[in-house]
């Protein structure tokens, strides 16, 4: 299972934002993956994802606290990768849920809240 460090949290931020001068070349997707989809793989295999986690189970994946902004953005480092994980898995089962969740801000708000993380020591 990988383990999310200071450096796989800055892969993870700077492909859902990347810098000006990165954000002006072009990026080859794997066939059929959306930029959503891609960042979602990426943020797995660096470790976004928390393997074998009872997500279902988890009262704030059951009481929606997932998708409130202020929860999100008070999580810790084990809570954001629930958060994570509980989103990622909700696709499998509902598609379209990662660009739902892009497009109302939710995944913005746990990249920042990892960047946050990652600006203050706390990862």
């Amino acid at each position: 299972m990988p383990e999310l460090t200071q450096e796989s949290a800055r892969e993870i931020i700077a492909l859902y934002r990347p810098a000006p001068e990165a954000a002006a070349a072009p990026v080859r997707l794997p066939l059929g993956l959306a930029p959503v989809e891609h960042f979602a793989v990426v943020a797995s295999a660096r470790g976004l994802v928390e393997e074998g986690f009872d997500w279902k189970n988890w009262a704030p994946y059951q009481d929606g606290r997932i998708s409130d902004p202020s929860f999100i953005a008070s999580a810790d480092a084990d809570t954001l990768r629930r958060i994570a994980t509980a989103h990622l898995r909700i696709d499998r089962f509902v598609g379209g849920h990662l660009e739902q969740i892009e497009e109302d801000g939710t995944l913005g708000t746990v990249v920042d809240r990892l960047q946050a993380l990652v600006e203050t020591g706390a990862l």
